[in-house]
C-alpha cells in the first residue's frame, strides 16, 4: 500500500510539473507579454499575501460560499429525496427542476439582484439558486436507487416516515450525498465569483474583474491561483478527510 501511495504522489507531482511546463510554454507564445509566466505570478502572490487586502477579499468570498452552499444543500437535499420517492412530487415539480436546469445562470443572478438589490444576501441567494437544480437532479437520481424492498419492509413493521428516512434512506444516501456536497461546493464557489464580478465591491471575483479591466493578467492569474489553491485545500484536506473517516470501512476501488 505504501508503494502504491508513493507511486500516486509521483504521478501527481509529474502531472503538476507538466501543467506548470505548459503554462510556461503558453507564456512564450504571444509576441507581447500578455500572459505572464508562473514565476511572475508567484512574485505577485508573495507580495500580496503579506498584506491584509487579499485576505479580506478571501474572507468575504468564503463567507458567501459558506452561506450559499448551506442554502443550496438545505433546499436540494429534501427536494431531491422527495422527488426520488414521491410520484406525485415528480409530476408536480419535475418540470420545475428541468426549467431550472435549462435557465442560464446569468438570468437567475439578474433576477435576484434586480428584486433584492446589490447586497450580500442577494449574492448568496443568487449563487445558491444557480446550483440548486443541478444538485436536486443529482440527489433525485440517487434517491431512486435506494433499495425499495427495505422501505416496503419498514412499512410492514409500521415504522413512521421519519424513522424510515433517518434509519433506511439516509444511510443508503450518505455516500452520494457527500459526493453531491463536494460537487455542489465546486459549483457554488464558481458561481460566487461570477456573482461578485457582476454586483459586489469586494471579494475574489470582484478583484479578478477589477484587474481584468486594467488588463493586468498577472494580477488576474494571481488571484485565480490563490483562490483555486485555497479551494483545493478545502476540497482535498477537509471534505476528503471527512469522506475518508466516514467511509473508511468501504474497500477502495482502484482502476488499472
Amino acid at each position: 500500500m505504501k508503494e502504491v501511495a508513493r507511486g500516486d504522489r509521483w504521478v501527481k507531482l509529474i502531472s503538476l510539473s507538466l501543467l506548470v511546463g505548459l503554462w510556461y510554454a503558453v507564456a512564450l507564445l504571444p509576441a507581447k507579454s500578455v500572459f505572464p509566466p508562473p514565476h511572475v505570478v508567484l512574485l505577485y502572490l508573495i507580495e500580496d499575501v503579506q498584506s491584509w487586502a487579499i485576505w479580506s477579499h478571501l474572507l468575504a468570498t468564503l463567507s458567501r460560499i459558506f452561506f450559499g452552499f448551506s442554502l443550496a444543500m438545505a433546499v436540494a437535499v429534501p427536494a431531491g429525496i422527495l422527488l426520488g420517492f414521491s410520484g406525485l412530487a415528480q409530476r408536480l415539480f419535475g418540470t420545475w427542476v428541468l426549467i431550472g436546469l435549462m435557465t442560464p445562470s446569468l438570468v437567475f443572478i439578474i433576477l435576484v439582484y434586480t428584486s433584492m438589490g446589490l447586497n450580500d444576501i442577494a449574492a448568496v441567494v443568487a449563487a445558491a439558486m444557480t446550483v440548486i437544480p443541478v444538485l436536486v437532479v443529482n440527489i433525485w437520481e440517487n434517491a431512486k436507487a435506494v433499495d425499495s424492498k427495505l422501505v416496503q419492509m419498514a412499512r410492514v413493521f409500521n415504522l413512521s416516515t421519519l424513522k424510515i428516512v433517518r434509519q433506511i434512506v439516509l444511510p443508503q444516501l450518505a455516500p452520494p450525498l457527500l459526493a453531491s456536497a463536494r460537487f455542489g461546493l465546486g459549483l457554488v464557489w464558481k458561481m460566487v465569483l461570477f456573482v461578485e464580478l457582476l454586483g459586489r465591491s469586494n471579494g475574489i471575483g470582484y478583484q479578478i474583474e477589477y484587474y481584468y479591466q486594467l488588463f493586468n493578467m498577472g494580477r488576474v492569474l494571481e488571484y485565480t491561483v490563490f483562490f483555486v489553491g485555497i479551494m483545493l485545500i478545502i476540497e482535498v484536506v477537509i471534505l476528503g478527510g471527512i469522506e475518508h473517516r466516514l467511509f473508511r470501512w468501504r474497500p477502495a476501488a482502484r482502476l488499472g
